[in-house]
């Protein structure tokens, strides 16, 4: 028998974003839509309590206000069925399709197309976040085969590092602070059979050797971006390239004066909803 269920609507904006993702990630939710500006939750009738709680975490941190927490239950529908549902495969630059598994056998026109397993989970990156789609979109139009070794820098699921090596990188870093992150990006790096070329670290950047790098991508927040910017260009060879998002249009003079002043020279800037993706290159 199919149980009832809740579908729990979080609006959100460029102020709070983050931190709303920061809360349901400390409580543990990991399947999130994000659609029409809004974030969309799915429970068990059985986990009713939970609801209430997140939107007590939620109201008490003063993340979000009464109006922006809208929950419903629905009736007699197997609410993981009905999520999965929602979740269509993701087409970047008619090069590379990103694709749930549950997806698999009903892909279509992907002869010459790179492919890329991703279940839609916590951790950052799952090819249906806009930032995401911004450095895929930059990497697939500038990575080339002669690009050695990539940076990951913030890795999520590992799509970029997939993405990367699949479009032609020779081997790659991943790094991540969050444990739940390296665990994910670790099984989608021998799902999507780059395991061997991939050394995935629970680290920060300035705390790992390697360096000399020929692209690095790092699709997180800006305020990391910025505190870690000379890490970034000390860990770049000259003329290495260099994928930016997490950036909204707000912030987009800040980060630009920072690339500046350590030697980056902007090649692209292209943006969708709130949001940029940027392509520089060192000198």
């Amino acid at each position: 028998m199919e149980n009832n269920y809740f579908e729990v609507q979080i609006s959100f904006n460029k102020k709070n974003y983050e931190e709303i993702y920061n809360r349901l990630y400390l409580n543990g939710i990991e399947n999130i839509l994000e659609e029409n500006g809004m974030l969309k939750i799915y429970f068990d009738e059985k986990d009713s309590g939970k609801v209430d709680f997140i939107k007590k975490d939620l109201l008490s941190n003063k993340v979000i206000k009464e109006k922006d927490f809208v929950s419903e239950k629905l009736e007699n529908r197997n609410w993981n069925e009905e999520w999965e549902n929602t979740i269509e495969p993701v087409y970047i630059k008619n090069r590379m399709i990103i694709y749930p598994s549950w997806k698999k056998d009903e892909l279509k026109d992907t002869e010459g197309k790179i492919l890329i397993e991703i279940d839609p989970k916590m951790s950052f990156g799952t090819g249906h976040n806009e930032t995401t789609q911004l450095v895929l979109e930059l990497m697939s139009d500038n990575i080339e085969s002669d690009d050695e070794m990539m940076l990951d820098y913030g890795t999520g699921t590992g799509i970029l590092t997939i993405a990367g090596i699949k479009l032609g990188v020779k081997s790659a870093v991943a790094i991540d602070i969050d444990e739940d992150s390296i665990q994910n990006a670790a099984e989608y790096f021998k799902r999507n059979t780059v395991y061997e070329k991939v050394k995935l670290y629970k680290s920060n950047i300035s705390d790992i050797k390697e360096d000399l790098f020929d692209v690095i991508c790092a699709n997180i927040i800006r305020s990391v971006i910025i505190e870690n910017i000379e890490h970034i260009s000390g860990k770049i060879k000259p003329n290495g390239k260099l994928f930016l998002s997490g950036i909204l249009l707000s912030e987009d003079q800040e980060i630009l004066e920072y690339l500046t002043q350590y030697y980056f020279e902007v090649q692209d800037i292209i943006s969708s909803a709130e949001w940029i993706g940027i392509y520089a290159v060192k000198r």
